[in-house]
């Protein structure tokens, strides 16, 4: 593909449907086996989704994106102090991270953007808390911890919610991924992509990629920036509802799908002209569970193409290839 033409992303969205989340938050009859089924569809075409009046206020979400901002208007020394080792906590500066995972397209270039992770290191649900001083927060920036922290756990509830969804859409038993995920991996990304030179070829704000996670979630940012690679070849976008989440399936969900629901790959693209900032929510099984094909997505005719492997074994794969500061790591 021809790398200048970033800014001819699609805006057609009809391929990657809005859903009305509410009924199945509120235990309403039938309500989880139809929006299943709306999953189900949209897994095996884009694996992305938009879901509305999902029951995060937007106050909390409006906070924890102020929050970022006033994080990453920090001077570069401050930032600095917080920077990313090799669990993956803290500030990743920019020049950071080159994807190499992508055949769609290789990116030559380090992402256009700066980026602040947020996540709970221990794998045991007796013990998890976000608010451990595990994480990197800054100093003097009470209120910065407070919404990231309301963020995070709200974000984490969320996706739990969706966990019976997923297995419905796979023919499993509502509580097949229940154990796995008792002391999910989750992560929260803070995002600050710089305006992009419109003359500059192979730069991504994020090159085009696959997420490692089960799923992720994505709060509707100030600014346009997220493409989505159809199946057809064409990049377009996924429609722009005020107070929706973007939701879009990850790599860890492929493997227990045994690629039935395939992650499609995405891309940021920031040709607003103004700084854009993003917070993704990856939702991933425990580090200690071993990641299977599940028993309705194998058979004699298709048989299982991945072999099981731990979810920190197939994060610790996928960090080594894209982050230079892991490379070093045993």
């Amino acid at each position: 593909m021809n790398h200048t033409n970033h800014g001819t992303a699609s805006v057609e969205s009809a391929r990657i449907p809005v859903l009305d989340v509410a009924p199945f938050l509120a235990g309403e009859a039938g309500a989880a086996g139809q929006l299943a089924e709306q999953v189900r569809r949209t897994c095996e075409d884009t694996g992305f989704l938009v879901i509305a009046n999902h029951g995060v206020p937007q106050p909390l979400i409006d906070h924890a994106f102020a929050a970022a901002a006033d994080f990453f208007a920090l001077t570069d020394d401050r930032k600095m102090a917080l920077r990313i080792g090799d669990q993956n906590i803290g500030y990743l500066p920019y020049g950071g991270q080159t994807m190499k995972t992508s055949t769609i397209e290789v990116a030559n270039k380090p992402n256009y953007s700066e980026s602040f992770y947020i996540t709970v290191p221990d794998p045991d649900p007796a013990v998890q808390d976000v608010a451990q001083d595990l994480n990197k927060w800054p100093p003097g920036m009470p209120d910065f911890k407070a919404a990231q922290v309301a963020y995070f756990q709200t974000m984490r509830a969320l996706a739990e919610r969706f966990l019976p969804v997923f297995a419905l859409a796979l023919d499993l038993p509502e509580d097949y991924f229940t154990a796995d995920f008792q002391g999910a991996n989750c992560t929260v990304r803070l995002i600050q992509y710089a305006p992009q030179p419109a003359d500059e070829a192979g730069l991504y704000g994020f090159a085009p990629h696959t997420d490692g996670s089960f799923i992720t979630f994505l709060p509707r940012s100030k600014f346009p920036g997220l493409e989505v690679k159809a199946k057809d070849g064409v990049w377009i976008r996924p429609p722009d509802v005020p107070g929706a989440f973007v939701v879009n399936t990850g790599e860890m969900l492929a493997r227990y799908s045994n690629d039935r629901f395939v992650p499609t790959p995405h891309r940021v693209v920031n040709r607003s002209g103004a700084i854009r900032h993003a917070m993704p929510f990856f939702y991933g099984p425990n580090r200690q569970k071993v990641v299977h094909c599940a028993p309705t997505c194998v058979s004699a005719d298709n048989p299982p193409r991945y072999e099981p492997m731990s979810s920190a074994a197939l994060n610790a794969i996928k960090d080594k290839t894209n982050f230079p500061h892991r490379q070093a790591t045993r």
